[in-house]
């Protein structure tokens, strides 16, 4: 017989691992029998040997039971080759949590249990209970009973370590997911393969980085047919495969059962009758599963396109090969992989010549927007899929990542990317950090965006939205590249299961070099998406950062439906969206008031408890996060939770300084071009309102033209501006100085025959730098006021002095914009007309093409 390995089975993301391969779960509960004179409810021995000879047969490795098994049954587990998934019995039907007593008896049994089997070959895991009743768990509180649930995985983990552990919920109180537990556990009852599915992908989501199994599943024969059975267990495998189950186990063996202190006779649920005839359902297991335990009895495709896989490497020698030699182990068909060096100055060609099936291009640094788009010209693929080289794929990536992409309509698809285990407590605070790359969902399988780390996409789809922008170096371009895939009319998909493991940054100082990044992005991306955007520049998702929802005492606590009365058959745990108050109360913004609050308070006492509320919140806002956050469990210290409230109160502030600091740096056009005049023919020259201006043409020349020519003009002479996305009321959004810049709107009257009056409206617009500087002005006027007994007029005329600055400022750049909107109109062949009606003569016409760019979705952002 085939022996049980020495390796124990540990979790990896949403897999099993049996030493370096995978291990998938093909389980089958057991039992409880009617009990002999010891109190054993798995039968008699002989019965058993014979049963699990059937059950290899069958190819199932994993047998479930509900009481602590006699020693002889782990040695004949053993002996055949069998794991067992043993569940820890308690009494779940009482108030268990009311009484210290009863949660101390209860807690004394798993530990006695637990101890009896430590170390164990034979012993998979332990499920520290089942199927808590809904109506029970409502009533004493879900946070409650899941700290508990917590509270018994960790006395046995302290017992058994290399023992897995977990318990099992199901849909009434799919809820019920401590974080500790080492894989998750649901028993569904689910016949209709079409809601099976899509609960699965649900509870595959809402499970996060965790392995999902089923504890349960199975049909009545008496109330169904042996067909029925067959056919319902057939597709049930190839849908646990789809959605990327790390396993499942079948309810039951045999029709035999005893519960409640009697025998069960009025119902069969067992893939083999009380006699262990096999019925149809075990011929249709044997077919499915095969004989290999850690096999994955993966379903054919139903189309494979050729896929070019993309890798892009900046410096990245570190991780590289690794990166590479796990692309060389994918389970897919037809794929190449391109790796596109973008300037690297370390090793990285030396690593890419140990690898010679991996095609290498070399560019100087352009960033990474540009390796995205040369890797994607040197693609021999129907598919373009991307990873980075501080990345390592699942074998199956590639499997899960197409399954999902050729199941319907879709432009493209991505996954989660996985942290690898911290190999210091420092690693694991950053892992556990908040600002990390994730995607967010819509639905359970259609994405809002997807990390450029883990994505495919059609080649038609990427070539239909132009490829990614090169003016994103660092990052954003993920986000950019999905929006304006959705904005087209595609749809983005998600597969839980198509895993790469993503190496997070491995100090402090690069963790927080990343978020520099991350604030730079967002500023360009406001510049072309501002629909997306709050008031303080963070990005406002429409959809959903999945993950295994943590009840948390201060912001963001989940919301569940219970149904009524508390009897709802689903009863769903929902994310609340993320709190603004939160976003706020976090924010640079909010930061930067408080220190002004603290300033302010030196002068006027009574303030001075006001910064102090204020920074109260925000220390909240970290605490909380603290208090939730998932953190590697042996490296979850008090240190490394204080280490991660100082990550989650310092993430947004960093953030939100790169973020200004790209702000001002891309909204300000530089001195030199503002302070340049342009050189108009002496006909054109002509004096009038600075805010509009009117011009007239007979050849159909309207407002396109003018918009066209104010472009060619802004790229020549070096102007920093935003073109209206679809969601503004200015046309071109021109970025002057430190304090102002000015809002263009353009309107052309059709009057008959080709004649075209285009009208050009110009207003200033504060930059916040403006408000700060009058807001602190204001303060200070005031604070003076209110400290003397008389009016002091005097001490206006500094902040009169600084009026008139701004206002000459605001003359000198709008006066600089209405020269170029009168050349751009000299170019674009359209006359200047006086407020009397008249028509300036120009000297010569030149052709300029009507421009698209008013409807672009992508305005230029200079570099």
């Amino acid at each position: 017989m085939t022996t049980a390995a020495n390796q124990r089975i540990r979790p990896a993301a949403k897999f099993f691992l049996e030493g370096d391969k995978k291990f998938f779960v093909k389980g089958v509960t057991y039992g409880p029998f009617k009990p002999d004179a010891e109190g054993n409810y798995l039968g008699r021995p002989e019965q058993v040997d014979a049963d699990l000879a059937l059950m290899r047969q069958a190819g199932l490795n994993v047998v479930r039971i509900y009481h602590a098994p006699p020693p002889w049954f782990l040695e004949r587990c053993t002996s055949a080759g069998m794991r067992i998934l043993v569940t820890l019995p308690w009494e779940k039907h009482i108030e268990f949590l009311r009484e210290k007593s009863i949660r101390r008896q209860i807690a004394e049994a798993v530990r006695n249990t637990v101890s009896k089997y430590a170390g164990h070959p034979a012993i998979l895991g332990y499920l520290v209970g089942n199927e808590i009743s809904s109506t029970m768990a409502r009533w004493l509180g879900a946070r409650r009973v899941i700290e508990f649930v917590e509270e018994l995985i960790r006395i046995g983990r302290a017992i058994d370590p290399d023992s897995l552990f977990s318990y099992a919920t199901y849909p009434p109180t799919e809820y019920l997911l401590p974080q500790n537990a080492d894989f998750c556990c649901f028993n569904v009852y689910l016949h209709n393969q079409r809601d099976f599915e899509g609960y699965l992908l649900r509870l595959q989501n809402l499970t996060g980085e965790h392995p999902l199994i089923l504890g349960e599943f199975g049909m009545d024969t008496i109330r169904h047919s042996e067909d029925e059975q067959a056919e319902m267990l057939g597709w049930h495998i190839d849908s646990v495969v789809k959605c990327g189950l790390a396993g499942t186990i079948f309810f039951t063996w045999t029709d035999e059962w005893f519960t409640g202190g009697q025998e069960v006779n009025d119902w069969a649920f067992g893939v083999v009758t009380r006699e262990r005839r096999p019925k149809k359902a075990f011929y249709m297991l044997e077919e499915k599963l095969g004989r290999n335990d850690s096999t994955l009895p993966h379903r054919p495709l139903p189309k494979a396109p050729f896929v070019s896989v993309i890798v892009c490497s900046y410096n990245g020698g570190p991780t590289l090969a690794s990166s590479l030699d796990s692309l060389g182990k994918l389970n897919y068909p037809q794929y190449e992989v391109i790796l596109v060096d973008d300037g690297s100055t370390d090793n990285t060609p030396y690593i890419a010549a140990q690898f010679p099936w991996v095609r290498y291009v070399h560019q100087s640094n352009q960033g990474l927007s540009h390796a995205r788009n040369t890797g994607a010209a040197a693609a021999k693929g129907e598919v373009f899929a991307y990873t980075d080289s501080d990345c390592m794929v699942d074998p199956d990536w590639l499997y899960y990542l197409i399954g999902t992409l050729v199941s319907g309509d879709y432009a493209g698809v991505g996954g989660p990317n996985v942290t690898p285990p911290a190999k210091n407590w420092i690693q694991a605070c950053v892992a556990a950090a908040p600002g990390g790359p994730s995607h967010v969902l819509l639905t359970d399988i259609v994405a809002e965006h997807i990390p450029g780390c883990n994505m495919a996409f059609y080649r038609w789809a990427f070539e239909g939205v132009g490829g990614f922008d090169t003016e994103y170096r660092k990052a954003g371009d993920d986000v950019d590249f999905c929006w304006r895939i959705q904005q087209a009319g595609w749809v983005v998909a998600f597969s839980p299961t198509a895993i790469v493991w993503h190496y997070r940054r491995f100090t402090l100082r690069a963790f927080l070099k990343q978020q520099e990044g991350y604030g730079e992005a967002e500023s360009l991306l406001r510049f072309k998406h501002l629909i997306f955007f709050g008031p303080t520049g963070t990005a406002k998702w429409r959809g959903q950062i999945y993950g295994t929802p943590r009840f948390s005492w201060f912001v963001n606590r989940p919301v569940i439906y219970h149904g009524m009365f508390g009897e709802g058959f689903f009863q769903s745990i929902y994310p609340t969206p993320q709190s603004d108050v939160a976003a706020y109360l976090s924010s640079i913004e909010w930061f930067a008031l408080t220190i002004f609050l603290f300033g302010l308070g030196i002068f006027l006492p009574a303030l001075r408890i006001v910064p102090y509320l204020m920074l109260g919140g925000t220390l909240c806002v970290a605490l909380s996060y603290m208090v939730r956050a998932s953190i590697e469990p042996k490296f979850d210290t008090a240190g490394a939770r204080l280490l991660v409230m100082l990550l989650a109160f310092v993430q947004p502030l960093v953030r939100g300084f790169s973020r200004y600091f790209t702000w001002l740096h891309f909204k300000r056009t530089p001195g030199s071009v503002i302070r340049a005049h342009e050189h108009l023919p002496e006909r054109s020259r002509f004096a009038g309102s600075l805010g509009r201006r009117v011009f007239w043409n007979e050849q159909g020349r309207d407002r396109h033209y003018l918009l066209g020519a104010i472009f060619e003009l802004l790229d020549e002479e070096g102007w920093r501006y935003s073109t209206d996305s679809g969601w503004n009321e200015w046309d071109i959004q021109i970025y002057g100085n430190f304090w102002w810049s000015i809002a263009l709107q353009t309107v052309t009257e059709y009057h008959g025959g080709g004649k075209c009056l285009t009208r050009v409206r110009l207003r200033n617009r504060f930059v916040t730098t403006t408000i700060i500087f009058n807001l602190i002005a204001l303060s200070l006027l005031i604070y003076h006021q209110l400290n003397i007994s008389h009016v002091d007029l005097w001490v206006l005329v500094p902040y009169l002095l600084f009026l008139v600055f701004l206002w000459t400022r605001a003359r000198l750049l709008k006066s600089r914009v209405v020269e170029l909107v009168d050349l751009a109109a000299h170019r674009a062949g359209l006359q200047r007309m006086t407020r009397r009606g008249k028509v300036g003569m120009a000297t010569s016409i030149p052709v300029v093409e009507a421009s698209t760019a008013t409807d672009a979705a992508s305005p230029h952002l200079p570099g």
